[in-house]
């Protein structure tokens, strides 16, 4: 019996946070579709062809220029080709993930069904983003509605989390397909239950009564082929994952549970004892059973698998969990929570043991989730009531949220920040009213991340007893290498970069400019650093100027830049490109330094060394994604 991978338990520890209808969170590994060959679309138009990636400069140039070799489909729609791309096959229920790349002013778009848009838009630098922007869904469109009112039910992102020109980006979306009954009447309308784009949520729970604009069929089915748009303007898309899902459930029935009160150290402790309670619940919930305090809650009953195949289940509480069907552990447990797993089942009846073992004095939750080969992630307990929280926060079970935003000035607040494999516990995060946000690491001095859109998520330095501290950016977050800015090298072209700061820095604080703009203060053995991070003009990105002071030491000092598995310059010079165009790192043409790519195993660095000639000469440069 495989088991999930261990990192995915922390987040299914969680209680679920989707609204109602959402679908629960995703077990099984998708499906790739394969780019070294055309044969999963239907025969391409001409402006469609598989590439090996891109060439020339599409952060300026409308159309893209196609590196040869296969993995990437670009097109350059023309007045004689401007087909679109469709699947051979079909889908229902679909979960996907693709990344895909525009040139400036690109507009396209990715039809589930070849019916319901996700917009594809060039809208870097928007600041109040529309339907018709990245990651809206966009609007249904009728003329018989009047001059000025034909498009009506678009659906703006929540922010805008579009990247660049060139770079590429990522798009995850979870579908649900419109419902028919016997008859082929339409009985439920299709459904977006989620949208992200570059890792933030920007659509959740929306419906769609009909096709979107643009669309390739006019009428509503229960399946249709995936579609992106090729006739507007350039795009390339790599990556496809899909996972296909129908409208079966697994079902459950013959519930039986038994309540145990006490303060119970591991699953089964309880087995030998007389339960509190038992009975027949009122549902499949933990709400239906009364209890109080710290207790053991066992559910069996029967669950039916609509379908031979390997299923996967997940409990999703932050209270330990173990879940046999037919007698087989598939959902075991850890010291808090439980790790999901998986198991073949054979269609129809299978008997199951649901534990749920609460040792604290906190809220309990619990969903089990349910995920089959060609069947939707869905959860088989019924959910508990709106809490008058939830409702105050605007939907069910929403996280709650402490928004922080500037107005008329940078905003400095200190907190901690999560960044993997562990939280930065001597930081601040910085906001700009121009939009243009980041957090700050005074151990080392590095620039941990950046964002746009709106500012911080305090809500976890303020609940309870504020234990996590967390102060969590809002917006699409770039993450960057979180190492030490500048670093003593004993050997300048194969010394490894530290990850932790040297013994001879230290932070001196910041000071603040009128407007509340930090600079930074640091020393480094006998070198005074001054580092302004500040949003460049228009908010398009980070400005950042680093000024040293003093005396060099005998090793070799440097300054990190940037790192990445690849750096290449940019075309034209200006600047070079990080990692796979995941950004830009702008260099001024006068700069009296130059920086150098050191090769470091598996990954590049983009550093400038430090020299008695250009020590009093300040460092600029900008980050734009």
């Amino acid at each position: 019996m495989p088991a999930l991978p261990r990192f995915l338990c922390f987040a299914l520890a969680v209680a679920f946070a989707g609204l109602a209808g959402a679908r629960a969170q995703s077990l099984l590994p998708p499906e790739r579709v394969s780019l070294e060959t055309v044969v999963a679309f239907q025969p391409l138009s001409a402006n469609w062809r598989l590439a090996g990636g891109l060439a020339g400069d599409p952060r300026t140039e409308k159309n893209l220029v196609a590196a040869d070799g296969t993995g990437v489909l670009v097109c350059n729609p023309s007045k004689d080709a401007h087909g679109h791309l469709l699947t051979a096959w079909e889908h229902g229920d679909l979960e996907i993930d693709l990344d895909f790349l525009l040139p400036p002013g690109a507009n396209s778009g990715v039809y589930l069904q070849g019916r319901y848009e996700v917009q594809l838009f060039d809208s870097w630098g928007v600041r109040e983003p529309k339907s018709s922007d990245c990651g809206g869904i966009y609007e249904r469109w009728d003329p018989a509605r009047g001059a000025g009112k034909e498009g009506y039910e678009g659906h703006a992102p929540k922010a805008n989390a579009a990247r660049a020109p060139g770079l590429w980006q990522h798009l995850h979306i979870e579908f649900e397909a419109p419902r028919f009954d016997a008859s082929g009447k339409k009985s439920a309308n299709a459904r977006f239950l989620k949208v992200t784009l570059n890792g933030l949520v920007v659509q959740e729970n929306v419906e769609v009564t009909g096709p979107t604009r643009s669309a390739a069929f006019a009428d509503e089915k229960p399946t249709g082929p995936l579609m992106i748009q090729g006739d507007h303007a350039s795009v390339a898309v790599r990556a496809i994952a899909v996972k296909r899902g129908n409208p079966e459930r697994v079902g459950t029935q013959d519930l039986h549970y038994k309540l145990y009160a006490g303060d119970f150290k591991a699953v089964g402790d309880y087995d030998a004892q007389r339960p509190t309670a038992e009975g027949v619940p009122a549902s499949f919930a933990h709400t239906a059973v009364e209890k109080t305090g710290k207790f053991a809650l066992v559910f069996t009953g029967t669950m039916n698998a609509p379908r031979v195949g390997t299923y996967a289940f997940a409990v999703e509480s932050a209270s330990v969990a173990r879940l046999l069907v037919d007698g087989r552990a598939v959902v075991v447990p850890l010291e808090k929570g439980s790790q999901p797993g998986q198991i073949t089942l054979a269609a129809g009846a299978h008997s199951f043991r649901l534990d749920l073992l609460h040792q604290s004095n906190n809220r309990p939750a619990l969903e089990l989730v349910a995920e089959g080969s060609g069947i939707s992630a869905h959860t088989l307990t019924a959910r508990a009531a709106q809490r008058p929280a939830d409702v105050a926060a605007g939907g069910r079970g929403r996280p709650r949220q402490l928004l922080v935003e500037p107005k008329d000035r940078v905003l400095v607040q200190r907190g901690f920040v999560p960044f993997d494999p562990k939280k930065h516990l001597y930081t601040a995060s910085i906001g700009s009213p121009a939009g243009v946000h980041y957090a700050y690491d005074f151990e080392t001095g590095a620039l941990l991340r950046a964002w746009r859109g709106s500012f911080l998520d305090t809500f976890e330095m303020w609940d309870g007893r504020g234990e996590n501290q967390l102060a969590k950016p809002v917006g699409a977050t770039l993450t960057l290498n979180g190492k030490p800015t500048v670093a003593l090298i004993e050997f300048a072209q194969i010394g490894d970069w530290p990850d932790q700061a040297e013994a001879l820095w230290s932070s001196q604080g910041y000071t603040l400019e009128p407007d509340g703009q930090p600079v930074f203060l640091a020393k480094l053995a006998d070198i005074a650093v001054r580092d302004r991070i500040a949003a460049a003009p228009e908010g398009r990105g980070l400005a950042r100027r680093l000024e040293f002071k003093g005396s060099l030491p005998s090793w070799s000092v440097w300054v990190l830049l940037a790192e990445g598995e690849t750096i290449t310059p940019q075309p034209g010079g200006g600047g070079w490109i990080i990692g796979d165009r995941a950004w830009y790192l702008d260099w001024p043409a006068n700069a009296p330094q130059l920086p150098v790519v050191r090769t470091r195993h598996d990954h590049a660095q983009l550093a400038v060394p430090l020299t008695s000639a250009t020590l009093d000469k300040p460092l600029t440069y900008s980050i734009v994604w």
